[in-house]
């Protein structure tokens, strides 16, 4: 029933895109095609829905942040991480510097600080595609366009976490943070890497991820779209959307006009079209 509907609602949420905008402060970013739209369901047992324009791909970018944060508790620990970094929400926008311990790690402070923990993007991304068996490649071209932005907020960002004390080198922590968000994917491999946070019995630390998401995944209205949609989920300023249905599947949407707060109009759209047709079929 859900592959017989996403088609039709592909060509609603194409309508929908029009409503947003490209970014324009990531000049490849203001680049792309603005009615492109894709989407990949990777469900528990194993199953991949996808429609759209699935050969499309994009840069993960904060859409990267919950699997920053899941891989070192997976290999740090929780008092490692949340050492440097709260679990709070916050209604300022996600590039806020910081007065203090950075509020949560889907915001660019708290992502910063937890970038200082990794050694390498690539060994994070080599991570990321043994675990969920995509091939995530790190875009060259768009780390280049990130950093040919200029005076980009996050440099002040990084000064502020070291002037905090929370970590050492700025300019390593950064490096870092902007080459995790450079990963390349399409909708599918989204919802690959979205599955490892499905199975909530397979890690202690698969509930906490989806609880920060669901508090702090979607920007200032973090807490109006979890009273709306419900599902723990992610945005990125590329256009991609990633909501996990604990325990039965991961959604992957990619559209990259946005709205005001620079969630994807169409990703939202479709995203409520399933939710509708998963609460018809469990009533």
């Amino acid at each position: 029933m859900l592959e017989d509907n996403l088609q039709q609602w592909l060509e609603l949420a194409r309508q929908e895109a029009n409503k947003g905008k490209l970014p324009s402060y990531i000049p490849l970013l203001a680049e792309v095609n603005p009615q492109a739209i894709a989407i990949a369901i990777q469900q528990i047992k194993g199953d991949l829905l996808t429609a759209g324009d699935t050969s499309l791909t994009f840069p993960l970018m904060s859409v990267i942040k919950p699997f920053l944060l899941f891989y070192l508790l997976e290999t740090q620990g929780f008092e490692q991480v949340f050492k440097i970094v709260d679990r709070k929400a916050t209604s300022e926008p996600f590039n806020s510097i910081p007065e203090g311990k950075p509020k949560n790690p889907m915001i660019n402070s708290g992502a910063i600080a937890l970038s200082s923990r990794l050694e390498s993007c690539e060994i994070f991304q080599k991570w990321l595609n043994q675990k969920s068996g995509t091939d995530l490649t790190l875009d060259l071209e768009m780390l280049a366009s990130v950093r040919s932005v200029a005076n980009r907020r996050n440099f002040a960002i990084a000064d502020q976490l070291e002037f905090l004390g929370i970590i050492e080198n700025p300019r390593q922590a950064l490096a870092v943070y902007e080459e995790i968000c450079c990963l390349r994917g399409n909708v599918a491999d989204l919802a690959k890497i979205g599955a490892l946070l499905v199975d909530t019995n397979r890690s202690p630390n698969i509930p906490i991820v989806l609880e920060i998401m669901s508090k702090c995944g979607m920007y200032e209205v973090s807490a109006a779209f979890a009273r709306d949609i419900g599902l723990p989920s992610k945005s990125s300023v590329s256009g991609a959307l990633l909501s996990i249905v604990p325990n039965r599947a991961a959604i992957a949407c990619y559209s990259p006009a946005l709205d005001a707060i620079g969630n994807s109009v169409a990703a939202i759209f479709l995203l409520r079209q399933i939710i509708k047709l998963m609460l018809r079929g469990s009533s």
